[in-house]
C-alpha cells in the first residue's frame, strides 16, 4: 500500500499540467499578496498642488499619520477625534470644495477609522441613516461602546425583521465581543479581500490537479490492467485519493504560508491587532481581531478546498475521459458564485450552503458573510448564522464525496 501511495504521487507529480498548476500556485501567492500594497494612495498638497504617492511609501506616510491615535480606542480618544473633526467643520464649512488637502491629513484623518464607527453607530433606529458630524455630541462620544450596542439591536430589527430568533442569536453573539476595540494603522478592505481571493484561486488549481485522478486511466485503458493487480479495486481507490489530498493540503499549506507572511510584513505585524469592528463594521457579530480573523477565514478556506477536491474526485471516478471530468468539475466549482452573484435570492444562498466551493469566491465567499452581511439561514423552527454553515456542511460533505468516491470507483464496469 504505501509503494503504491509513493508511485502514485511520483505519478502526479511528474504529470506537467500538475507541475504547471503547482507553479502557479507558488508565484500567485507572492503576486496576491503584493497586490494590495499597489491601491494604497496618498494624496497631499505642494506648491499649491496636489500630488499623490502610491504603493509602500503612501503606507508608510499613511502609518505614520494615524500612528499617534493607535492602540485602544478609548471614549476619551473618541471625543478627541470628534472635535477634531468639528472644529475644522466651523472654519471651513465641509470636507470638500476649498477644504484644504494637507489640514485633511493632519487633523481629519488620523481620527478617520474611529469616527467613521462612531457615525456609524449613531445612526438613526428607523432609518438607518447616519447623523452629520455637527449633529454629534460629546456625550455620544463618550458613550460610544454602549451605542454599539443599543446599534446592533436596531441594525437586527431592520436587516432581520421577520426573523426575531436571528435578532436573539445576534445579540448573543455580540454580547461576546470584547471591548474596548483597538486600532492599528496599515490593514484596509482590500487586503483582506485578497486573502479570499486568492483562496479561491489556490481551490480551483488544486482541483485542477485532482480532476484527471480517475478519469484519465479511464481513458488511456490503464485502469483495466491495474483492476487486474492483486491489490484490488479499493486499495487504489485510497492510494489515488489520499495521493490527491496529500498534494492538496501541501500545496494550501505552502502558498498560504507564503501569502500570509508576505502580506503580513507588507503592512506590518501588528496591524493583526486590530479589532475588526473598526476595519469593516461596528456591528460585526465576531469579538476577532484581524490577525484571528485571517486565520478563521484561512481554515474555512482549507475545509471547502478538501471538500471541493472530495467532490471532483467523485466526478472523476465517474466520468470516462478527462475533459468531461475537467468540464464538470469547473462548472459546479464557478456555479455558487455565479449564480449568488446573479440571482442573489434566498435560493442561491442554500445552494451556496451546500455546494462545497460555496465558502469561496467573490460576494458569496465566507469573509463576506462574516464581515458585510447578517445573514441567518432558516431551516424549518432552527436559524443558523450563514457562516457557521458555510463550516460545518463542507465538513460533513469531505467523508460523504471520498465514501461516494470508492463506492463508485469500486461499482465500476471494466
Amino acid at each position: 500500500m504505501t509503494r503504491l501511495y509513493k508511485e502514485e504521487l511520483k505519478r502526479v507529480l511528474r504529470t506537467r499540467s500538475t507541475l504547471l498548476f503547482l507553479a502557479a500556485a507558488v508565484i500567485l501567492s507572492v503576486f496576491m499578496a503584493y497586490v494590495p500594497v499597489t491601491y494604497v494612495r496618498f494624496t497631499y498638497e505642494e506648491n499649491g498642488q496636489e500630488m499623490t504617492i502610491k504603493g509602500r511609501e503612501a503606507l508608510a506616510i499613511r502609518k505614520e499619520l494615524q500612528t499617534p491615535n493607535a492602540g485602544e480606542i478609548t471614549p476619551e480618544k473618541m471625543a478627541e477625534g470628534l472635535h477634531a473633526y468639528q472644529k475644522n467643520l466651523e472654519i471651513y464649512g465641509d470636507f470638500y470644495g476649498d477644504f484644504p488637502r494637507n489640514v485633511h491629513n493632519s487633523e481629519i484623518f488620523p481620527w478617520s477609522p474611529q469616527i467613521s464607527r462612531l457615525r456609524e453607530v449613531m445612526a438613526d433606529s428607523e432609518s438607518g441613516l447616519a447623523p452629520d458630524y455637527t449633529e454629534m455630541t460629546e456625550e455620544d462620544a463618550l458613550n460610544f461602546y454602549e451605542r454599539c450596542r443599543t446599534h446592533l439591536t436596531d441594525l437586527m430589527k431592520l436587516e432581520q425583521r421577520n426573523n426575531p430568533q436571528a435578532q436573539q442569536i445576534a445579540a448573543k453573539m455580540y454580547d461576546k465581543v470584547t471591548m474596548p476595540f483597538y486600532y492599528y494603522p496599515g490593514y484596509d478592505t482590500n487586503m483582506f479581500e485578497y486573502e479570499g481571493i486568492y483562496l479561491f484561486i489556490l481551490m480551483f488549481l488544486c482541483v485542477m490537479v485532482t480532476a484527471p485522478s480517475f478519469s484519465c486511466e479511464y481513458q488511456t485503458g490503464a485502469d483495466d490492467i491495474l483492476r487486474s493487480t492483486k491489490r484490488g479495486r479499493r486499495s487504489l481507490a485510497f492510494v489515488k485519493i489520499l495521493s490527491a489530498l496529500t498534494i492538496s493540503i501541501v500545496m494550501f499549506m505552502l502558498c498560504m504560508a507564503i501569502f500570509m507572511v508576505i502580506s503580513n510584513i507588507l503592512f506590518g505585524w501588528e496591524c493583526r491587532q486590530t479589532s475588526m469592528q473598526i476595519l469593516f463594521s461596528a456591528s460585526t457579530l465576531l469579538g476577532l481581531n484581524m490577525g484571528q480573523l485571517q486565520n478563521l477565514v484561512m481554515l474555512a478556506g482549507f475545509i471547502a478546498l478538501l471538500a471541493c477536491v472530495s467532490f471532483v474526485l467523485f466526478v472523476s471516478s465517474a466520468c470516462k475521459n478527462t475533459t468531461i471530468a475537467t468540464g464538470l468539475t469547473i462548472a459546479f466549482v464557478l456555479f455558487p458564485s455565479v449564480f449568488y452573484m446573479m440571482i442573489g435570492n434566498t435560493l442561491s444562498a442554500y445552494l451556496r450552503v451546500l455546494f462545497p466551493s460555496g465558502a469561496l469566491g467573490g460576494s458569496n465567499s465566507f469573509g463576506y458573510a462574516v464581515t458585510y452581511y447578517f445573514e441567518f439561514l432558516k431551516f424549518g423552527p432552527l436559524t443558523v448564522w450563514t457562516p457557521w454553515l458555510l463550516m460545518i456542511v463542507p465538513t460533513f460533505e469531505i467523508p460523504l464525496f471520498l465514501w461516494l468516491t470508492v463506492r463508485t470507483y469500486c461499482k465500476r464496469s471494466m
